[in-house]
């Protein structure tokens, strides 16, 4: 698009861009590298990729920026680029990672073009994450994995419950309209009568799974007291608890949201994080309700973990968090506990808050 030296601007032409403009401008990261190895320039979008500045990028090793179990094997691959240099596209079909200054790793395409120069060869390498496309890709999929296994788990306890108490059923009917033995037919009554009550209980069971009953009985508040004083009751974990009122400011399908992302990520922290203690708010404030549940459990690295594919239980609270008009923010680090926060904006207000993210 830079006119060559000589050229002329002309009327109704697009005016002559330089290299450092398009460099700066880029919305992909990119960083030059020499035959050594060393990072000779990078663009303000490599900073916000990386978390280091230009002055820590240029001079240091590119390696600096390749995850650890993959930096010893990656100098004899660059250096084997250099002598047989060619155009490598952008993705390539490569499964690639970057680390960040902060630790996190981060998925990544990288497009690498050769250049010669009076200076030596350099290489061009355009950086692009790929989070959020992953993100995005794993949640649909994910999403209906979740579906798939709660239908599953419903057909389940239908065939081993419910249709063979039914099947039972028959069975004692049948053999009681060919008794006239009263000793025999009081005793199919009995049975009959025992096998519909666990029926009955089977059917209540599902739905309580399904939709909660007490959130329409009593409330969202109560619904989220109950379900953690049963679930809790057996374990001895410390529970804080704090609850403002929401019901008049919350739909019932944001109520519903709420509920579900309490139950999934305590039931993550009791289960998986290890966690003597838990915390629960559900907050009121200006324009939202902020949702926060903290345990002091192990940890884990969220973003690699949503990425590869792992913890339905991360994508279902992020998938119900987007449908209502929320988001969704886990923040973990091995070792540091986990905190999971969901905010709903309020009916004809909106959120101040940015949208969800991992890390």
């Amino acid at each position: 698009m830079s006119e060559g030296p000589g050229r002329t601007e002309r009327e109704g032409e697009l005016p002559a861009v330089s290299y450092q403009a398009v460099f700066e401008a880029s919305p992909d990261g990119i960083i030059i590298v020499d035959e050594e190895g060393i990072i000779r320039d990078a663009n303000p979008r490599s900073e916000e990729l990386f978390g280091y500045s230009r002055d820590e990028l240029v001079g240091s090793l590119v390696e600096r920026l390749v995850p650890p179990e993959d930096r010893e094997d990656h100098p004899a691959k660059r250096e084997e680029f250099t002598r047989h240099p060619r155009i490598r596209g952008m993705g390539a079909g490569l499964d690639l990672r970057a680390i960040r200054k902060d630790g996190r790793r981060i998925p990544v395409e990288i497009g690498l073009r050769p250049v010669d120069t009076e200076e030596g060869r350099f290489v061009i390498a355009a950086i692009r994450d790929t989070s959020e496309r992953k993100r995005l890709r794993r949640l649909g999929v994910g999403y209906l994995q979740i579906i798939e296994e709660e239908r599953r788990r419903i057909a389940r306890e239908l065939h081993d419950d419910i249709a063979q108490c039914l099947a039972a059923l028959l069975i004692r009917l049948r053999v009681l309209s060919r008794s006239d033995d009263p000793d025999t037919r009081d005793r199919l009554l009995a049975q009959m009568h025992d096998e519909l009550t666990s029926a009955v209980e089977g059917v209540r069971r599902i739905s309580r799974g399904l939709r909660p009953p007490a959130l329409e009985d009593v409330g969202v508040e109560a619904a989220i007291r109950s379900h953690l004083r049963a679930f809790l009751q057996e374990s001895p974990l410390k529970l804080e608890l704090h609850i403002d009122p929401v019901e008049e400011v919350l739909p019932p399908d944001q109520q519903l949201v709420v509920y579900r992302v309490i139950q999934e990520a305590v039931s993550n922290a009791v289960r998986h994080a290890r966690a003597t203690g838990i915390e629960v708010e559900v907050r009121r404030v200006p324009h939202q309700v902020v949702v926060t549940v903290t345990d002091d459990g192990v940890g884990f690295d969220p973003e690699g973990t949503f990425l590869d594919g792992a913890g339905l239980g991360l994508v279902g609270m992020e998938e119900r968090a987007r449908l209502v008009g929320g988001t969704l923010q886990i923040t973990s680090r091995p070792d540091r506990g986990t905190e999971v926060t969901l905010h709903i904006p309020l009916a004809g207000k909106h959120s101040p808050v940015p949208g969800a993210s991992h890390g």
